[in-house]
């Protein structure tokens, strides 16, 4: 759903103010989150998000959802930054849409096998999958149909 609003308009639980200068401002809770140029901004909401579509400066830090995967599908809409402490071989699916991005702290990977989704790889030794230690970082995303991934390093 996309809405068009103008100042002081409640939209998803957020209020768009604005002020003489033609500053908008989304605020939730009575605390600017965004500020935007112009006096008119269009907000797209969801069951989960409110997306705007301006150029925006965050005032505030953007606090991302850590999520304890269970599972083995790596999706961000549980949560941008993941977990997986492993205890058997492990086969990773992903749900990550283009434009999405994850990042994947996994504990283990030395001690049980990680199969990995298709990933193109992205190292200093061209598209080959790492090899896991005790505690390791990666980071996921997509652009287009191709999923990327990156071995940031080792957290012992």
């Amino acid at each position: 759903m996309t809405t068009t609003v103008n100042a002081d308009t409640v939209v998803g639980g957020a209020i768009v103010t604005g002020d003489a200068s033609g500053q908008l401002g989304l605020q939730a809770d009575g605390t600017t989150l965004v500020e935007l140029a112009g006096t008119v901004v269009t907000v797209s909401t969801n069951a989960t998000s409110t997306v705007i579509s301006s150029d925006a400066t965050f005032q505030k830090a953007i606090v991302e959802n850590v999520y304890t995967l269970a599972g083995t599908d790596i999706d961000p809409s549980n949560g941008t930054i993941q977990t997986k402490v492993l205890s058997a071989p492990v086969t990773f699916t992903e749900s990550i849409s283009a434009g999405e991005s994850v990042v994947l702290m996994i504990e283990n990977g030395a001690t049980h096998t990680i199969t990995w989704p298709t990933v193109t790889w992205v190292t200093g030794s061209g598209n080959a999958a790492p090899t896991p230690t005790e505690k390791d970082t990666f980071v996921f995303w997509k652009i287009s149909t191709t999923l990327y991934g990156a071995y940031v390093g080792s957290y012992v």
